[in-house]
């Protein structure tokens, strides 16, 4: 439920309606009923209710209270579903093993980055097609960046199939795209989390300069940097080049500081321009 909230003209509920869409996020998912799954956004129950149908167990977490009676009804009928009211960045979340959810735009990432701080086995998602090209993308490919690096380190993203704003009512302004994400077992090994934050956050200010280039200040320490990457672009460097990076400069006892927002918002208003300007 892209934009789920308090209201429709605060925060922009949009419904998935499409069936097709909803049975292939369940198939997607494998869901069978062995299985617990959590859905995040339950909104008027349309998925929650496909999924009780095939899973053992439903955890369906919502905001508005708005839907408490159409929710509460299909708990009744179906008998397998849970509700939890309440904020999905902040509630206690339950074990579960598969997600399979339309999240709400305004809290996408914070959400899937909650997620991936639990176990579980996999990830069926709609989200802003945007956010999932972003998510998905390659080493080089338009969108990739600090989103990309942060979410792969942790998981194997796909995205599986666009979703247009006709599955939705009311329709959103943009598209949407369904994407699975696979927990990978063991991430590669980082300094820290913060300092690898930090890592990328400074990196991709300046995306399309070479590493070196990209790390000023840092006397001979640029230097020691790996041969093969001190000269490779920001933006064609692999998630895991990253992780080298990170604990090379731990290993060096190196502390690169936090990058506000406006330094952010500066950087990618530059790229915009020079998009433009192409």
């Amino acid at each position: 439920m892209p934009g789920s909230a308090s209201s429709q003209v605060d925060l922009g509920q949009n419904f998935l309606i499409d069936k097709a869409s909803l049975d292939a996020e369940i198939g997607y998912a494998q869901v069978a009923a062995t299985d617990t799954v959590l859905e995040i956004g339950a909104g008027t129950g349309n998925l929650t209710g496909r999924l009780a149908a095939r899973a053992g167990q439903v955890v369906a977490i919502e905001y508005d209270g708005q839907f408490r009676p159409r929710l509460e009804e299909l708990a009744r009928t179906h008998g397998n579903i849970e509700l939890i009211w309440g904020d999905a960045v902040a509630v206690r979340l339950p074990q579960f093993g598969k997600v399979v959810a339309n999240l709400p735009y305004r809290v996408a990432l914070p959400v899937i980055m909650r997620l991936l701080e639990q176990r579980f086995e996999r990830a069926v998602l709609i989200v802003q097609k945007d956010m999932a090209q972003k998510i998905c993308a390659s080493p080089g490919e338009t969108g990739y960046g600090r989103v990309s690096v942060t979410v792969q380190r942790l998981a194997r993203a796909e995205l599986l199939q666009e979703v247009p704003a006709s599955a939705f009512s009311p329709p959103p302004k943009v598209d949407s795209a369904m994407l699975r994400l696979t927990p990978v077992s063991d991430p590669f090994p980082v300094g820290s989390a913060e300092a690898f934050r930090h890592l990328l956050d400074n990196l991709f200010l300046r995306r399309d300069e070479k590493l070196a280039d990209a790390l000023p200040g840092l006397g001979d320490v640029t230097a020691l940097l790996p041969g093969r990457l001190r000269g490779r672009q920001v933006s064609r460097l692999a998630p895991e080049e990253f992780g080298e990076v990170s604990r090379f400069l731990d290993s060096h006892k190196v502390r690169l500081s936090a990058v506000r927002n406006p330094a952010k918002r500066t950087a990618q208003a530059s790229r915009t321009r020079r998009s433009r300007a192409r």
